[in-house]
């Protein structure tokens, strides 16, 4: 059978171990029998770039590689916690980058994919930030502070 798995707002974090857990089972059970997988944001509770060594974030990207390895199509959308991940992160994970939003196809079904931190309309000091922080010299800047 062809499935499409879709995931967000984990917030993994070395702080809840647990967590972390039942994702990598999830990665080496169900998600196996999936055509796709879609992770759409917030898959770690903070990103700080990705030269950063911690070892949960790690396990989580050799996770996510091996399981790219066996088939499985993985896009990873940023959220408002990670979105500094890049092209590294993406090249060992085996994952590919998505815009938010994205339109897919889903099994001929036209599908908006969107992390959903955008509908916060209200809160414009975050959507400024977030789109000071979506441009390259703002993840660079933001980098530098570290």
């Amino acid at each position: 059978m062809i499935h499409t798995l879709f995931i967000s707002d984990l917030h993994l974090d070395a702080s809840r171990p647990a967590i972390t857990e039942l994702f990598l089972t999830f990665l080496r059970t169900e998600a196996t029998q999936a055509h796709a997988l879609y992770i759409l944001g917030d898959l770690f509770e903070a990103w700080i770039g990705d030269d950063d060594p911690a070892p949960e974030h790690q396990t989580v990207i050799a996770a996510l590689h091996e399981l790219n390895a066996q088939g499985v199509e993985l896009y990873f959308m940023h959220g408002n916690r990670d979105f500094l991940i890049g092209a590294d992160f993406a090249a060992h994970s085996g994952c590919t980058l998505l815009a938010d939003p994205t339109l897919i196809d889903l099994y001929g079904t036209p599908t908006l994919l969107m992390h959903g931190d955008t509908l916060c309309t209200d809160d414009i000091a975050y959507q400024n930030f977030r789109r000071m922080s979506a441009t390259r010299t703002g993840k660079r800047d933001f980098l530098a502070k570290r």
